[in-house]
């Protein structure tokens, strides 16, 4: 693999989330997309897309809450992939921290106001 292959593929984004969500991002010009039917496959997707050195991922904050155990582990102690929760088409989940919030406060080191 090429420098400039090597860089592609450390920029890449994908998307892992329900068949509605997936449909959205696909029409929307994203190309690896991962429709799943259960956290199991979720997590094992993901795994793979870390493994393969994808940069972003993005799942819904359903799958997000399903597996948050096995997301905090993949990026408890590394930078990439930086894994975004998105609402699906229910709408966002009232939380009591906002995980955007967490992720610019892990990513720059410090803690954003509203």
């Amino acid at each position: 693999m090429n420098s400039v292959d090597s860089t592609l593929s450390k920029s890449s984004i994908a998307i892992v989330a329900d068949s509605d969500t997936v449909t959205g991002f696909r029409l929307g010009g994203i190309k690896e997309v991962h429709a799943i039917e259960d956290m199991e496959g979720a997590k094992k997707i993901i795994k793979d897309l870390t493994d393969q050195g994808f940069s972003i991922i993005i799942t819904t904050e359903k799958i997000g809450d399903g597996i948050r155990e096995f997301i905090d582990r993949i990026t408890k102690n590394r930078t990439l992939p930086i894994i975004v929760e998105v609402p699906d088409k229910t709408g966002p989940i009232k939380r009591a921290t906002d995980p955007i919030k967490e992720l610019v406060k892990r990513a720059i080191g410090i803690e954003t106001v509203k």
